[in-house]
């Protein structure tokens, strides 16, 4: 408020000055008035032309500011300073921000003191994280980083729960289980203990390859703000024989980049993602569904919940082949003893003791049953369709879309690779967003109130 006054009253003077120096001129015929502003009371009065916000330094303009400044100085303890020279605050020596004022009686705008390192702004730094909590895109992983999947959501039921893959386990562990409640101590007491182990074998192949396809790495080539945040271009390079960012043509942004790639690229089928920003082999592809590339790309399988790739097409031939064998071998002998003797006696003595209350659940297990038999002939349908891919050398991409193996690299019997990221490796994970797309929205789920947002 002082301030304010003290400039309403120097406009008043000017105004006032500015009259009288009028009023001399037109009376000694255009001559200079004597009475206008002194310099000291411009300077004043050109605080109204200036930004609201800028950097300042104390210096000393005039007698009586330079007076005032060197009594504030010798209150403080400090040298006197000399007239005419700037008087410097060590306080406010680097960095002064905010509106400045020689007046060192108004506290309110009197200028703001940076760090003690003479900083206007100290950044903090950011806590890094683990890759695998903010990896950017829709593969979540578990278990600390060391199992990954699609993480897609079906049905808006729950988040990241994929409802083919549960039927999947479920045709696998609903016929399993009846059959080692009910047929395997059977076997085991009539002494024939080779088909029971070579069951339990069969099936601890098929689960154990089916976690393995739904759990593992299918081979993702890491997108470009990935590689910058790990730091880990030229390990990416070595592994894949070629640089996936071409730093030689291409921006670090990756701007321009599907015009820049090298014509020794792209002639051999190399081709430029849009999303990954990256350059990726010729048999590798962008999966729409998980939003990674991945190496050698047959396509994505929802009753796995995972791309199937370079690194576990492996894994899914063999879950498919056990899987077919596993029916093979159990859903036979589940049927022939179900129609035995002495499951009916005991079935129509549990229906007759319970009047019927047991008829639906028999219908529901001949309908389950009939749906498992269907899923069986799918299966070796299945089977029989990536033979005939691994025998040409074929991806199911490449087969859809009648697309030539360049590479002329086996489906099947090629190397596996190793791992082109590392999930553990710390990272900022500012330095993963992009700054040219805002980051897709959360797919909706009916039990999202229920679980909670994962932001929270």
């Amino acid at each position: 408020c002082g301030r304010a006054g003290d400039v309403r009253a120097l406009i008043g003077r000017a105004d006032v000055a500015g009259g009288s120096g009028e009023r001399a001129t037109m009376r000694d015929g255009g001559g200079g008035g004597s009475n206008g502003p002194s310099d000291f009371e411009m300077e004043e009065l050109g605080w109204l032309k200036e930004p609201e916000e800028q950097e300042v330094s104390f210096k000393s303009a005039a007698a009586n500011v330079g007076s005032v400044a060197a009594a504030a100085a010798k209150a403080a303890g400090l040298p006197m300073p000399e007239r005419g020279s700037a008087v410097a605050d060590p306080a406010v020596s680097s960095t002064v921000f905010g509106k400045g004022s020689e007046d060192l009686q108004d506290l309110e705008l009197q200028p703001l003191a940076g760090g003690q390192e003479g900083s206007a702004r100290e950044v903090s730094t950011r806590t890094k994280k683990p890759l695998y909590s903010v990896w950017p895109s829709r593969s979540r992983f578990f278990c600390a980083g060391f199992v990954m999947t699609g993480g897609e959501t079906e049905m808006g039921i729950t988040p990241n729960c994929s409802v083919p893959n549960l039927c999947v386990w479920t045709c696998i562990l609903a016929p399993c289980t009846l059959y080692f409640l009910w047929v395997f101590p059977h076997l085991w007491k009539a002494g024939s203990y080779a088909m029971p182990l070579a069951t339990l074998a069969v099936f601890l192949m098929a689960t154990g390859f089916l976690l393995a396809t739904c759990c593992s790495d299918p081979g993702i080539i890491p997108r470009r703000e990935v590689i910058l945040a790990t730091r880990s271009g030229e390990q990416l390079e070595a592994a894949l024989g070629f640089d996936p960012l071409v730093k030689s043509c291409i921006p670090a942004d990756g701007k321009g980049g599907a015009r820049n790639v090298p014509i020794d690229l792209s002639s051999r089928g190399y081709r430029w993602c849009r999303t990954c920003r990256i350059v990726r082999p010729p048999r590798a592809s962008h999966c729409p569904d998980c939003d990674n590339c991945v190496l050698r790309y047959d396509h994505h399988c929802p009753f796995v919940n995972n791309c199937v790739g370079q690194r576990n097409y492996h894994f899914f031939f063999g879950f498919v082949t056990s899987v077919l064998c596993l029916a093979i071998m159990v859903l036979p002998v589940l049927f022939w003893f179900l129609n035995s003797d002495n499951f009916e006696l005991a079935v129509d003595g549990l229906m007759h003791v319970s009047s019927g209350f047991l008829q639906p659940v028999f219908y529901g297990l001949i309908a389950c049953g009939a749906l498992i038999g269907i899923a069986v002939l799918l299966s070796a349908v299945l089977w029989f369709y990536h033979v005939f891919l691994i025998a040409t050398k074929r991806t199911t991409k490449e087969f859809r879309r009648s697309i030539d193996n360049i590479a002329e690299e086996p489906t099947l019997c090629a190397a596996r690779g190793p791992r082109l990221f590392d999930p553990f490796a710390m990272v900022d994970p500012w330095e993963l967003i992009r700054q040219d797309e805002a980051p897709p929205p959360a797919p909706p789920n009916l039990c999202q109130q229920c679980w909670g947002d994962d932001d929270d």
